[in-house]
């Protein structure tokens, strides 16, 4: 059965929005979030804003700071060591279930994606997070539970923070780094999700 993709609401494209300018800040400048520009910048009240802001917050890239307002997480490196190991064991949390096999659709966007990886020149940093945002998508799409799904999403972010931090300062091994997780991804069993996540696992702070 032939599913409608429904229109992106104006709480995810804000969401998706902060998200990628978050990632693709300066880290070593402070970034403040100032809601009422947000609320001009995509024509919303203060209450869904506040609502995407939590969000963010509960992903650990933003924070309320007393006196400013809401900034963005500072990268703290004595933090590094614990975000990946959280993130290869929410890894090991999805691999706890069967899970369904990928249509053919995900199937082909894992392909797609490999594709668009070897295009990767280390001044492309917007594709960089691109692939990351699309590694996201197909790896989430496959947690069939939503606590863990969330869990994942929040981790997968920090994770893409530590890694457009690593291409401000090595573009070029940044770059390569990708391309052989993506390349490693690519070899999976067709279809088989287990197999995809398990791969993801192995070069967790890659993908």
């Amino acid at each position: 059965m032939s599913q409608t993709t429904k229109p992106e609401s104006k709480h995810s494209l804000a969401l998706e929005a902060l998200r990628r300018r978050i990632c693709l800040a300066d880290p070593n400048e402070e970034t403040v979030l100032h809601e009422s520009a947000l609320t001009e910048e995509f024509g919303m009240s203060r209450t869904p804003i506040r609502q995407v802001l939590q969000r963010l917050a509960y992903e650990r890239l933003v924070e309320t700071r007393s006196g400013v307002g809401t900034v963005v997480v500072a990268l703290d490196p004595e933090a590094k060591p614990r975000d990946k190991k959280v993130h290869e064991g929410l890894l090991r949390a999805v691999l706890l279930f069967d899970l369904p096999t990928m249509s053919v659709t995900q199937h082909s966007d894992v392909f797609a994606i490999s594709g668009l990886a070897s295009l990767v020149q280390p001044e492309d940093k917007e594709l960089l997070f691109d692939i990351k945002k699309r590694l996201h998508d197909v790896i989430s799409a496959q947690i069939p539970d939503e606590i863990l799904r969330d869990a994942y999403a929040a981790s997968f972010w920090r994770m893409v923070r530590w890694q457009m931090a690593e291409f401000a300062e090595d573009p070029i091994s940044t770059t390569s780094q990708l391309q052989k997780s993506v390349q490693h991804l690519n070899g999976y069993e067709p279809r088989n999700s287990n197999d995809l996540v398990r791969r993801a696992m192995e070069r967790a702070f890659d993908a």
